[in-house]
């Protein structure tokens, strides 16, 4: 009998060590799943909660996030400052998941490697993650504190792993542009200039920040485009094609391409009812033409992103995209009550990897404590706690079942000419 149960241990024994693996190998396993499938299998052993705190590590699951996990994300803004994160298969436009995004803040930059940057006009402002609900509060400005308002950017420098925030900081006459690297105390002022932008928030392609300028202030037409470097921190421009200049342009980003619409200003009055996409080279010196649409996009919508020949844009109440090869346009009404503050390809990353983050968790808990405990206030220094009408806002969002995105389709098609 005792031998038996030693043949029976040492047989335990062998079959644990076949199933061990290394742990490089697991590391590796690890790295492609989605984030929150880590996340939810972190209690599974030290060494899997441990994973996501390594910087090799979140460069490693970010690289195949990007390569297989990607969706196309809405951020939608709800009563008493709830937002709203909705997910869609990037190929089919499916609709895939929705949930609270905690912020106390409304306006938004587009998603950067499963990141955003969330902020209010007077100038406080936060990077958050949806995937791992971490926050991190940006430094005051010494620079320009008394600006009247302020907006902010998100990007990513792919030379030193950086993530970086470009405010634009609005004054009567002229605009100061200010840079953060996340995870530093203090902001760099990189440029002020009297000039127009056509739109302010930018088109980030790679390592570069892009705006449209007017030509003056009362005019609806440009012949450069302001582009920021956030490598070196350098302001340069670029030429838009000559044959385009007065038409109404947009600019937007598609799979780390920098692209142009080129749109009739006058429909009835030119004739000419033609919309064109452009694509900048590499040099960003010379545009090619790709398509022609026959047709421009309704006015008062703007351009988003391009993702798999398919041009989205759209409204605050409004998701639409056109299939650039067939030309099939489909429609996706936002739910009633919310209001799309921003879009774009997004990843559930465990970026960015710097101390100072702090739980949503933690804000969330605070607010039910707030003014009865100075602990509460510590845990959530540097940022807002919730309020008590974001704290009600969001259980009332999880009570809500028919929050649905209404899809259809044009009855005809756009015609793409390639």
């Amino acid at each position: 009998m005792e031998n038996s149960d030693e043949h029976l241990d040492g047989q335990n024994e062998a079959e644990q060590y076949q199933l061990s693996l290394p742990q490089d190998a697991q590391r590796i396993i690890i790295s492609f799943l989605t984030g929150r499938t880590v996340l939810k299998f972190r209690s599974v052993c030290k060494f899997w909660r441990d994973c996501v705190k390594e910087s090799t590590f979140v460069d490693c699951h970010l690289n195949n996030a990007l390569r297989f996990h990607q969706f196309i994300a809405c951020f939608t803004s709800v009563d008493h400052g709830l937002v709203h994160m909705y997910l869609f298969d990037p190929t089919t436009v499916n609709f895939k998941r929705t949930e609270p995004v905690f912020s106390s803040r409304f306006h938004m930059s587009e998603p950067c490697n499963g990141i955003m940057c969330a902020y209010d006009l007077e100038g406080s402002a936060e990077i958050l993650n949806p995937t791992t609900r971490k926050h991190l509060s940006l430094p005051a400005s010494e620079h320009v504190p008394q600006a009247p308002y302020s907006e902010y950017f998100l990007g990513f420098v792919h030379s030193t792993k950086e993530y970086k925030v470009v405010s634009l900081r609005h004054w009567v006459r002229h605009l100061t542009f200010e840079a953060c690297t996340i995870g530093t105390k203090s902001w760099r002022k990189v440029h002020e200039c009297e000039e127009f932008l056509k739109k302010t928030n930018p088109v980030i392609v790679n390592d570069e920040m892009h705006w449209l300028l007017l030509d003056d202030v009362s005019s609806n037409f440009t012949q450069k485009i302001l582009s920021f470097s956030l490598t070196d921190e350098k302001f340069s421009y670029l030429d838009v094609p000559s044959s385009v200049r007065d038409r109404d342009l947009e600019l937007f980003e598609g799979e780390a391409k920098l692209y142009l619409l080129s749109m009739p200003c006058c429909m009835v009055a030119a004739g000419f009812t033609e919309s064109e996409i452009w694509m900048a080279d590499k040099t960003r010196q010379f545009w090619v033409p790709l398509y022609n649409i026959p047709s421009r996009p309704p006015l008062g919508t703007r351009s988003f992103f391009l993702h798999e020949k398919k041009l989205f844009f759209g409204t605050e109440k409004r998701f639409t995209y056109i299939d650039l090869l067939d030309g099939r346009v489909r429609y996706i009404d936002v739910p009633p009550g919310e209001n799309i503050i921003s879009s774009g390809m997004f990843v559930e990353s465990f970026a960015p990897a710097v101390t100072g983050l702090v739980s949503s968790i933690t804000l969330f808990n605070g607010s039910r404590h707030a003014g009865s405990s100075s602990t509460a206030t510590r845990r959530s220094s540097g940022l807002s706690r919730w309020s008590s009408p974001i704290v009600q806002s969001s259980k009332r969002a999880k009570r809500i079942t028919n929050m649905v995105w209404k899809m259809y389709a044009e009855g005809t098609r756009f015609g793409i000419a390639l």
